[in-house]
């Protein structure tokens, strides 16, 4: 194992001699190998001559007047065996002169035979007259990979830079009407072939995308075979250090793989032996390859109601557009919620919230299945029509998310109902005026407002309705040190289990504003917060505290100083804002988008009182909105 890659042998491959573990190396023939063409430029201090008349051939050649000297080499397709004729200089323009009996000639030549990769080669291709105003145009070509290099259309000597990573390629120059494609050298006046050699270096793999624990084989080839105290090496292109290396051929292939998700990239070196990767000019490197093994995660919206749509998001670490990859996205059954992605990385999903919960969902990278599987034509077609149900050959899954669901709801000081059936009292006026609500928020103990009965669990019960259970004392400004929030908790706790309520649920502490009402809940401190907490968490119930969400609000001061020294209070706990409360003739069809003020800090805001009862519809009734997460009482 290396830098976090685990090394080993590709299948079936045997270990190379005096060389780093895992490491398979063998003498590959390179005359078949596939050659990718180069990039031509401009010759460094020329310029590029104009394009050939109409413009259908344009480049990057640099054109000049000089012609070969007699004696010069050179050929023809027509000439062969004739004397060559003695280049003079006159007075006027050469690009005037035609002799009627001048036979032309080509030459080629190459400013080096072997370069590094990318490294530039000049070609220089040599007429024995100007192509001026003739209708044709000095030509040079890459035979190897069949581009046009360079082509002027004037003078006599064409120029062209040339660099190419890897190979060797054969170059011709030949006089042509302009063309992009190597016309027969029967018909044209050609010079002869050129090689010019760059010492690649290529590092491939047959796969570059597979599941988190699965191996990749990478395959370093170079054009030369390595030994006088050179080798071929791997190393992690970001860390620089040696991944492993071999000692002999000119190839050195090893199975990498690692546990975690996440990419990697590899670069090949031939060099002197060295644990960290040698800088470019100390020897031969390969353009870096990516590995990734991929991860998926899916994100679901908040669906508002019953019948509203959930959207599902799934994201990739990896494009698994060229890959044999897929996104799919699947519902707790396993089963495909809508067509899986073949390109980039996200898919999307929609889902429709039924009465029951959108469930859970997953995503998935894997292979879409073949069709080969349905045994008649009905069969296939019917698959084809209606896409897969599922992914094989899973290479990475997501977590599992449930959608949050948007409850709608109210609290009250007033008791909901004193009938079982709830078919008098506020809750029937709430239902005739706002509409049915999912939660209701109501008081534990008798304080200032009575305390819950045991007719408005029933009730509640009877509706299929949650219960927030808050509670508050009768001094609201006495909310300052640990003793207090602990015998507050006890008390709630009391209440609780004198009521019924199962433990997992949330108790509420109502944690008022400073004000005329609460002059001292400007005293409120960490030890309350964290008594609070203690005492209800200690009895088994969910800790959640009513209080004013905005940052720099004496709550979200303390909540912050609180969660700061103890994250655990946080991470179990939930926030339920009371801010911001907003104006507005609102019910259950037109409640505002969950919006709540946040501390800025730790927390969990699940629960959101929008609007005081002084501001609705029906007064001494607040109107509230929470998520699926908050720990309801359902009797």
């Amino acid at each position: 194992s290396q830098c976090g890659v685990k090394v080993a042998l590709p299948s079936g491959a045997q270990q190379c001699p005096d060389s780093g573990a895992g490491a398979a190396c063998s003498v590959a023939n390179q005359a078949g190998a596939k050659v990718s063409a180069g990039t031509p430029s401009t010759p460094d201090g020329a310029s590029a001559c104009a394009p050939a008349a109409g413009g259908a051939v344009t480049s990057l050649a640099a054109c000049s007047d000089a012609i070969l000297l007699s004696g010069a080499p050179g050929s023809s397709s027509t000439d062969s065996g004739q004397a060559t004729q003695q280049a003079i200089q006159p007075s006027d323009p050469i690009s005037t002169l035609r002799p009627a009996a001048y036979v032309q000639r080509l030459t080629l030549t190459a400013s080096a035979v072997s370069l590094l990769p990318h490294q530039k080669v000049v070609l220089t291709a040599t007429a024995g007259a100007p192509v001026s105003g003739t209708g044709k145009a000095i030509e040079i070509f890459d035979e190897t990979s069949g581009t046009l290099v360079g082509a002027c259309s004037e003078g006599g000597q064409c120029v062209v830079a040339y660099s190419a990573a890897s190979g060797i390629h054969k170059f011709l120059a030949v006089i042509t009407p302009p063309t992009t494609h190597l016309p027969s050298i029967r018909s044209v006046i050609s010079s002869p072939e050129v090689s010019v050699r760059w010492a690649g270096l290529r590092l491939e793999t047959s796969t570059a995308v597979i599941g988190p624990g699965a191996a990749m084989t990478v395959t370093a080839t170079s054009d030369v075979s390595v030994g006088g105290g050179f080798l071929l090496q791997l190393y992690d292109a970001d860390t620089r250090v040696r991944i492993t290396y071999c000692g002999h051929g000119n190839t050195c292939g090893a199975s990498l793989s690692q546990a975690s998700a996440g990419a990697r990239r590899i670069v090949a070196a031939v060099a002197k032996p060295s644990d960290t990767l040698p800088s470019a000019d100390a020897g031969i490197q390969s353009d870096p390859l990516t590995l990734t093994w991929v991860a998926v995660t899916l994100t679901a919206s908040a669906a508002y109601q019953i019948g509203s749509t959930v959207n599902l998001s799934a994201s990739a670490n990896a494009d698994l557009t060229n890959t044999p990859w897929s996104i799919g996205i699947l519902d707790e059954h396993g089963h495909l919620v809508g067509p899986p992605c073949k390109t980039g990385s996200t898919c999307t999903a929609q889902v429709i919230q039924t009465g029951g919960g959108p469930g859970t969902f997953s995503a998935e990278i894997g292979a879409i299945p073949t069709t080969t599987g349905a045994k008649t034509i009905f069969g296939r077609l019917v698959q084809q029509v209606a896409g897969p149900t599922a992914l094989t050959n899973v290479q990475a899954k997501s977590p599992s998310v449930k959608p949050l669901r948007l409850l709608w709801g109210v609290d009250s000081c007033k008791s909901m109902t004193d009938d079982p059936n709830a078919t008098t009292g506020v809750y029937a006026e709430i239902v005739g005026i706002l509409g049915a609500p999912d939660f209701w928020g109501r008081y534990l103990t008798k304080t200032v407002c009575p305390g819950i009965s045991g007719t408005e669990v029933a009730a509640a019960h009877g509706k299929g309705m949650g219960i927030l259970p808050i509670y508050n004392d009768y001094n609201c400004s006495n909310v300052a040190g640990y003793d207090t929030g602990r015998q507050y908790a006890t008390e709630a706790v009391g209440a609780a289990q004198r009521l019924g309520i199962p433990q997992g649920r949330g108790l509420a502490i109502d944690i008022e504003p400073p004000g005329d009402a609460c002059p001292g809940a400007a005293n409120l401190d960490t030890g309350f917060i964290h008594g609070w907490y203690d005492g209800v968490k200690t009895a088994g119930y969910a800790p959640i505290f009513y209080g004013d969400g905005t940052s720099g609000s004496v709550f979200a001061t303390q909540w912050c100083y609180t969660v700061g020294a103890l994250p655990d209070v946080a991470q179990t706990s939930y926030l339920w804002s009371f801010q911001p409360s907003l104006y507005g003739g609102f019910v259950r069809s037109n409640a505002p988008g969950f919006s709540p003020n946040l501390t800025g800090c730790l927390g969990f805001v699940h629960a959101w009182q929008y609007q005081l009862g002084s501001m609705s519809a029906i007064q001494d009734v607040d109107g509230d909105e929470a998520t699926s997460e908050l720990p309801l009482w359902y009797p």
